[in-house]
């Protein structure tokens, strides 16, 4: 059931509630629906819940309250508090609750609440999308939260105020820069209030200069300034960005200027006056504007209003610019699109493509100092917040899969408009997480400076009965991922029969050794606990089994029950170490013999044996390895390794299998 399904519900009950408590309920939703005034609407869904306690409709509208002035605790409560009136009225109260519980951080009760709505919430719907892409998410934060952080982030107190701070851009001018931001607070253009968030105004471009030498300490050398008229309007201003000429600056103007007015956002661009100081008039970039269809009444009247385009970013030449827009042709929310300037002129905008876009919001986009890196926020890929920040390697349509800047980059909270000053090393973010003095503040970004690691395995290939040195052998390393081996890199030996490899922390890997006349062997090496230079061990050799033909081999621990010939489970790991010797040695060929003791006939025991030794071939066939290749024999009782057999320990050992190798010739067809 949806969100609207609730509200259906509720208005039907209305008529069956005393007056009193119909006339605060269509009071609270004038004001949540009207007056956009949450905080106002909380106080009197409370008064209903005072009234009626197992007023469902009320409780589940108080915990949007909270949501939407991100009382995100009081929010949890309350959902929790409607699904304890009725569970079963609406599966999305489950949905609603996990994205709270998310956002707080509560990862395993959020996971609880997800698996809990796709549950019961069978529509393959954008309900189901959300939720399967945020229990995703609070997977991947249990992992990333459990990693060494690369960065370190700082509040920029001599900037943040109040109000909401965001989209930093800087502005350099010779010797002096300058931090161009967007925020809500007072003294602006502006005199309209923003009650959902408890700001006064909406937002202007403001700048601050930095102190250079200290400008990624926070601090500043002089005022906060408005940018003033001739660049902000009475409505949304914001999210500049400044052109490699130092004189043109791009940015967004919701509305043409006038507050809920007109429809949609759009680009502008302003040219600096270095005599002046100033910035002059904005001019709109139409060649950037789009247009959609919309319906205006509930007569199904419709009229093309312009759309949504806002937050540009530049390439570093200049010549390409990314935006978002909710145009036709994206995949749904805001999408990022580019386009490229030809002259002076700017071409028609593109769509960049479904790898890094999503049926939900792609915001803030950003080209790294290389020109080929993509940084942007989005609540449609997994993420361990509402919006993460995601990096993506690529141009124009063409792109990488994202991948997300984990922590403290990104937070359980809302992450957005990251800027490098210093690709990957030094840069300004936004963030509505705990601990701000706004709804949103500017916070520094530093990657945190660590000796490099430097990390080696080395050894020997050696002969495994004499251990003496193989010469001219070759090892190859394997790159260990999931259940596939990636090769790295390959070591010829020479007569000294050494090897040495570079390895790179946080990894697993694998030593494959081979040299003619022996059989492959491997040996594995891990990564991932490294936390200085070193090398992984003195010596870690690989030894090898020489080759004879028809030399039996025992396999280890691989033994039968009495009067049994299936596989026990503590045969497995042997068997698939052979499997494992067959794979790297594809021309043998072996001939598995297994062995009983001495009890019941002779017989009887070599069709036991043959038994035996067909379990054995069944299994190596069932793991990949070519029928082919394999042989059976049943030796019975004739050639045991102890006798006579004095204890139940002397049988066991007999009843045994082993191998011998028939040939090297085996060859696919």
């Amino acid at each position: 059931m949806s969100r609207l399904a609730i509200l259906l519900v509720g208005a039907a009950t209305l008529w069956a509630q005393s007056g009193k408590v119909r006339k605060l309920l269509a009071e609270a939703d004038k004001e949540y629906y009207v007056y956009r005034n949450p905080e106002k609407a909380a106080e009197l869904y409370k008064q209903v819940l005072s009234l009626e306690p197992t007023n469902q409709y009320a409780a589940y509208r108080l915990a949007r309250c909270y949501w939407y002035t991100n009382n995100t605790e009081q929010a949890v409560e309350a959902y929790q508090k409607a699904l304890a009136i009725n569970s079963e009225t609406n599966d999305t109260l489950y949905l609603d609750l996990g994205i709270a519980q998310k956002k707080l951080g509560r990862y395993p009760e959020a996971i609880q609440s997800f698996e809990e709505f796709l549950r019961r919430h069978k529509a393959q719907d954008i309900l189901r999308k959300q939720a399967e892409i945020d229990l995703e998410g609070c997977r991947l934060a249990e992992k990333i939260l459990g990693q060494q952080p690369d960065y370190e982030l700082a509040a920029l107190t001599a900037v943040n105020g109040q109000a909401s701070e965001y989209a930093p851009a800087l502005f350099v001018v010779k010797s002096d820069t300058f931090l161009i931001f967007t925020s809500h607070r007072t003294g602006g253009q502006s005199t309209a209030r923003f009650p959902e968030y408890g700001e006064p105004t909406y937002s202007d471009l403001w700048v601050v200069q930095l102190k250079s030498d200290t400008a990624f300490l926070g601090k500043v050398a002089g005022k906060v300034q408005n940018l003033g008229k001739k660049v902000n309007t009475s409505a949304n201003d914001g999210s500049a960005v400044i052109a490699p000429d130092g004189l043109t600056m791009y940015y967004t103007i919701c509305g043409e200027g006038q507050y809920r007015k007109k429809w949609g956002c759009g680009i502008y661009q302003s040219t600096f006056d270095p005599q002046k100081k100033e910035w002059g008039p904005f001019e709109k970039i139409e060649a950037l504007a789009g247009k959609r269809e919309v319906q205006v009444n509930s007569r199904g009247k419709k009229k093309l209003v312009p759309t949504y385009d806002a937050q540009p970013t530049l390439s570093p030449d200049g010549n390409l610019m990314y935006f978002i827009s909710d145009r036709d042709g994206g995949l749904g929310g805001t999408d990022i699109w580019y386009a490229q300037k030809v002259g002076k002129e700017w071409g028609a905008p593109v769509h960049a493509g479904k790898i890094i876009n999503t049926p939900f919001n792609e915001i803030y986009p950003h080209v790294g100092k290389d020109g080929r890196t993509l940084y942007f926020a989005s609540d449609g890929h997994p993420g361990l917040g509402g919006y993460d920040v995601f990096r993506s390697e690529g141009r124009l349509a063409n792109w990488q899969q994202p991948v997300n800047l984990g922590s403290p980059i990104n937070s359980s909270y809302d992450d957005f408009s990251l800027v490098w000053v210093k690709q990957d090393t030094l840069g300004f973010i936004a963030s509505n997480r705990p601990g701000g003095r706004g709804r949103d503040d500017i916070y520094t970004v530093k990657r945190i400076l660590r000796p490099k690691i430097e990390l080696a395995v080395h050894g020997t290939v050696r002969d495994a009965s004499t251990k003496l040195p193989i010469p001219f052998a070759t090892v190859t390393l394997y790159e260990v991922q999931g259940d596939k081996l990636l090769p790295v890199d390959t070591f010829n030996t020479d007569q000294s029969a050494a090897y040495r490899f570079t390895l790179e922390p946080g990894k697993d890997y694998r030593l494959i050794g081979n040299a003619p006349e022996y059989l492959a062997n491997e040996v594995g090496v891990s990564t991932k606990d490294a936390t200085k230079s070193m090398d992984l061990e003195a010596d870690i050799d690989i030894f090898l089994d020489r080759i004879e033909i028809a030399r039996p081999i025992v396999l280890q621990n691989i033994y039968f029950d009495f009067d049994k010939y299936d596989i026990r489970p503590d045969a497995a790991s042997e068997l698939d170490r052979l499997v494992t010797l067959l794979q790297q040695n594809p021309t043998l060929r072996i001939l598995i013999g297994a062995h009983t003791d001495t009890n019941g006939s002779e017989q009887y025991n070599i069709k036991l044996s043959n038994n035996r030794a067909k379990s054995v071939v069944e299994y190596l066939v069932n793991k990949g390895i070519n029928p082919k290749r394999l042989a059976s024999v049943g030796y019975g009782e004739s050639q045991p390794l102890i006798y006579p057999e004095l204890s139940d320990a002397d049988e066991q050992a007999n009843r045994r299998a082993e191998f011998r190798i028939l040939g090297l010739d085996f060859a696919e067809r």
